[in-house]
Order: C-alpha cells, then sequence, then structure tokens
C-alpha cells in the first residue's frame, strides 16, 4: 500500500474515532445533565412539610418578645411563666475544654449539666446592671403544636454585648399557649 492511501485510511480511522468519541462525550454530558435535574426534582420534594398558621408563628414571636421584655425588667418568675416546667432544658453548649475540665470531676460528663435556669432566673433577680438580650435573624418552623425556634442573639449588660451566639427553642402548643420546653445556645 502507498504511504498516501495509508496516511488517508489513517485519518480517515483518526475522524471516525473522533467523531464517535465527540458523540459518546455528548451523550454522556446529557445523562449527568438529567441525572442532575431528576435529582434536583427529587431532592426538591423530599424538603420537610410544616403545618403552620400566621396566628400560631404571631404568637411565638409574641412569646420571644416577652422573654425578651422579662428579662430588660429583671423578672425572673413572670419568665418562668413562659416554660412549660421548671424542668425543661435550659442550657448553653460546652465548649470540649469545659466537658474535659468537667470529666477531672465526673467522668460520665454529658456536656450540659444541670439547667441553667435557676442561675439565670437569680442572676435577673439580682443585677444592678441594665440587661437586655438582642434577637435577630429569627426563624420559626411550625408543625401544628410544635415548633423549632432559632436565631442570633447578643447578650447586653450597660449597652455592652458580654456574649453572643445562636440559640434554639423548642416551643409546644398546651391548653392553647405557646410554651417554653426547651432553651438551648451557643455562647461567644
Amino acid at each position: 500500500m502507498n504511504k498516501k492511501r495509508k496516511k488517508t485510511i489513517t485519518n480517515q480511522g483518526l475522524k471516525g474515532e473522533c467523531h464517535v468519541n465527540k458523540k459518546r462525550t455528548i451523550t454522556v454530558f446529557l445523562a449527568l445533565l438529567m441525572c442532575g435535574l431528576a435529582s434536583r426534582v427529587s431532592a426538591q420534594g423530599m424538603e420537610p412539610e410544616f403545618k403552620s398558621n400566621a396566628d400560631d408563628i404571631t404568637k411565638i414571636r409574641a412569646v420571644l418578645e416577652e422573654f425578651r421584655q422579662d428579662i430588660i425588667h429583671k423578672d425572673g418568675y413572670a419568665l418562668t411563666k413562659l416554660l412549660l416546667n421548671p424542668n425543661v432544658l435550659f442550657h448553653h453548649t460546652n465548649t470540649q475544654e469545659e466537658i474535659d475540665s468537667a470529666r477531672r470531676l465526673n467522668a460520665q460528663f454529658d456536656g450540659i449539666g444541670p439547667s441553667q435556669l435557676d442561675g439565670f432566673v437569680k442572676f435577673l433577680a439580682t443585677s444592678k446592671d441594665k440587661l437586655e438580650e438582642k434577637f435577630r435573624n429569627i426563624e420559626i418552623r411550625q408543625d401544628g403544636p410544635l415548633a423549632l425556634v432559632t436565631f442570633n442573639y447578643d447578650f447586653v449588660e450597660n449597652d455592652k454585648v458580654t456574649n453572643s451566639g445562636l440559640e434554639h427553642w423548642q416551643v409546644c402548643k398546651i391548653d392553647g399557649q405557646w410554651k417554653i420546653l426547651s432553651v438551648t445556645w451557643t455562647s461567644y
């Protein structure tokens, strides 16, 4: 076979392979695109559904505001009436350093410890400082008689932020009123 004909046959073979590779590439790309779109559609259908109404959301916001006002007025007793009972979880999340320190005294320390509610109520009652807790980025996710309230907070003493973080409340509706089931927060 002469060199020119062999080169032509080889070039045609390469062009054919190139054409097949382009088809494969396009096919693979389209398949990946369709899989991506299908997973996005199915993921959207997987989002949790909530049975909520504007009246309940308004009442939950009112509990937040009453809690805030109770701090401003240093009324720990009024604040405790917003809770379902005095045994609810009321605690900041401990850092690993705090947990390690506590485990030197109690090897089974779970990272939370006893409720800080009593200490907070006593702090409100005895503080001579001007106090306020400011909430922002409030998100309420309600499903019937249960809701999760999440927000950023700043705790302010004498117009100075002393700590801030993220706070989560679980609230439930009982006897027509929204009550706090738990309060947990980070503290920086």
